[in-house]
């Protein structure tokens, strides 16, 4: 007994089961969706991280430069505020 060009007989076709896909399975399958999702993600980190760095600032400086910022209070008390 041979194996070669052994095909099942046909019975009729069997019907598929459709299953509900979430957001994350169409994403996956699409390659524009998956760019897009890291584009999103890369520009979500880019945005936290100026945020981070600028309130990392907003402490650091008046700690460093706090005896300058006093001499240009008291040279500019226009500006001042």
């Amino acid at each position: 007994m041979t194996t070669l060009n052994h095909q099942l007989p046909l019975t009729g076709s069997v019907p598929q089961v459709k299953r509900a896909r979430g957001a994350l399975a169409t994403i996956a399958e699409n390659a524009y969706l998956r760019l897009f999702a890291a584009l999103v993600v890369i520009a979500a980190g880019a945005t936290v991280l100026v945020i981070a760095i600028a309130m990392l600032l907003d402490l650091v400086v008046p700690l460093v430069f706090a005896n300058e910022i006093h001499a240009l209070a008291a040279l500019f008390p226009q500006s001042a505020g």
